[in-house]
């Protein structure tokens, strides 16, 4: 089932146990932004992203409003204006994430920061790996990075943890970005992905209670710990 980011806590709290709970049947989340997958994720894990501190507010403004590369149209025409703001968002990611001990509760945002960077990467080599005899095609190099990072930004401006006046600094920013992607450049808006949930029910092995699994210190779980995984639809 797809659920939507910011309604997944409104379903949290209405959805009941999961059929054969008692068998160690639990949630099972995975969060879908664009072209990232951070799978595996449990009850304790969304909850713990609604806790003020495992997050940095920080980070919208870090990421998004402060880097107009990402949101500002026809300013970023030539790649020497480019390359170096590129380089400079990348580096905030990477050094972020070094920065950051890994656990359960900072993985979904160095997934979604080290995607971000991998795109700066894609953007870089495409402008530095045109030949000197073409065009350079700025703004469809610049498009693509927007639109991939899309719901990277999206995820971290409905943050639930969120400073009020970051969000609203930063959703005017992207919907500026959007009309005039829209209105000047002849986009569409069903080119653009917006971060949701699929949820399904995980089966923990008789070996292992619920408590066990939604305290595993790391996203890379063994394959013997889950079976497939269940559509809602049966339960």
């Amino acid at each position: 089932m797809r659920i939507e980011f910011n309604e997944i806590w409104e379903f949290m709290e209405m959805a009941p146990a999961p059929k054969n709970a008692e068998k160690g049947a639990v949630w099972n989340y995975k969060l879908v932004a664009g072209s990232i997958l951070i799978n595996n994720l449990y009850t304790q894990d969304i909850l713990d992203l609604n806790k003020e501190e495992n997050y940095d507010t920080e980070l919208l403004p870090s990421l998004f409003t402060f880097r107009e590369i990402l949101w500002q149209p026809n300013v970023y025409t030539q790649p020497e204006q480019c390359i170096p703001q590129l380089n400079i968002l990348k580096s905030f990611c990477d050094e972020y994430i070094q920065s950051v001990e890994k656990t359960r509760t900072t993985e979904p945002y160095m997934a979604l920061l080290q995607g971000l960077s991998t795109y700066c990467t894609e953007a870089i080599e495409k402008i530095v790996g045109v030949h000197s005899s073409q065009e350079v095609k700025i703004t469809a190099i610049l498009g693509e990075l927007r639109k991939k990072a899309f719901p990277l930004i999206k995820f971290f401006i409905f943050h639930p943890m969120n400073r009020k006046d970051y969000q609203t600094d930063a959703l005017n920013r992207l919907n500026y970005a959007v009309k005039i992607m829209l209105t000047q450049y002849h986009n569409h808006y069903y080119d653009l992905q917006d971060p949701y949930w699929k949820v399904s029910v995980g089966r923990l092995s008789k070996s292992q209670s619920q408590t066990e699994k939604m305290h595993v210190d790391s996203l890379n779980i063994s394959a013997d710990l889950l079976s497939d995984d269940e559509e809602l639809e049966q339960f």
